[in-house]
């Protein structure tokens, strides 16, 4: 019988995940193995043990971005050599959607037969001030904002609640003057925020890096550079209607295995939805890092 350890966030999205959990368990039950929940909490710093003695044939991340990098930082950093799932029911679930996997019980069903069978892929893993992410390192106005939004409003109405605020602070926002080197050649740029990203999906929003592969052992930087209101509000349109093009001249686009980020300043920084290093950021890509089913 294959086993299969479930971490799973009790209060990540609506935090109704804990009422799906004996569907799920029924679900891989069914397909004759077993699931091997681990409930996360603050310190989670015991769950590499936890794999080590489960053995399983690979490990499910059930919440959102932020349990996802999680689990990955410690599967690599732990060097647990285990196969990693996504169960998105996050507020936030970027790395799901981008692998299609968000969606009603004909595509979660669908998945768990294929995380049964065994069907997996290399994926890269970004390093960051030695810390490991899955899909987004960030920094800058939005990042704060992000960090600044109420949890309790957050589970409550969604990554609407980020919008709202986001949209409130534009006139606020503060150009940051970055020094970036990417595989040896060098940028000087004012910019609102940069994200870093693996996959093409970030902030809920898809298609924002267009030429991001999962394999390709690259990350994509893209720099929003400070402008003028209007030209911020036509670039975010493209943004949310996933027509982002490399070569605007408000965006900086870059591709690169290592990628080093200067404000001059302690910048507060994220990693997958969850407070990460400051500035200045060194990323780093670790080609195939890790299997993933997908």
């Amino acid at each position: 019988m294959k086993r299969f350890v479930l971490v799973y966030n009790p209060v990540s999205g609506h935090a109704t995940f804990p009422r799906q959990l004996d569907e799920i368990i029924e679900a891989f039950d069914k397909r004759g193995a077993m699931l091997i929940p681990y409930r996360t909490k603050i310190d989670n710093s015991g769950l590499p043990d936890f794999i080590r003695e489960a053995a399983p044939d690979g490990v499910i991340a059930a919440g959102g971005d932020g349990t996802l990098g999680e689990v990955v930082d410690y599967v690599v950093r732990h060097e647990l050599k285990t196969p990693i799932a996504v169960y998105g029911s996050g507020t936030s679930n970027d790395f799901a959607t981008f692998l299609n996997l968000t969606g009603g019980m004909d595509v979660k069903n669908a998945y768990f037969d294929r995380i049964v069978s065994g069907k997996t892929m290399p994926v890269d893993v970004g390093c960051a001030n030695g810390r490991y992410f899955i899909n987004v390192a960030s920094a800058g106005m939005l990042t704060t904002v992000a960090h600044e939004v109420n949890v309790r409003i957050k589970n409550a109405i969604g990554k609407i609640a980020y919008y709202i605020r986001g949209i409130g602070e534009v006139p606020n926002f503060r150009a940051l003057p970055l020094h970036i080197e990417a595989d040896g050649s060098e940028y000087d740029v004012h910019a609102y925020f940069f994200v870093i990203v693996n996959s093409g999906t970030a902030g809920g929003l898809k298609n924002v890096a267009p030429l991001a592969r999962l394999d390709d052992g690259k990350l994509d930087l893209i720099v929003v550079k400070k402008c003028s209101i209007p030209s911020f509000v036509t670039l975010a349109k493209d943004v949310v209607s996933g027509n982002v093009r490399p070569d605007d001249p408000n965006l900086l686009y870059v591709q690169a295995k290592k990628i080093t980020v200067d404000a001059g300043e302690a910048v507060e920084g994220d990693l997958d939805g969850e407070k990460g290093p400051s500035l200045p950021m060194t990323v780093e890509t670790l080609p195939h890092a890790i299997e993933m089913f997908y």
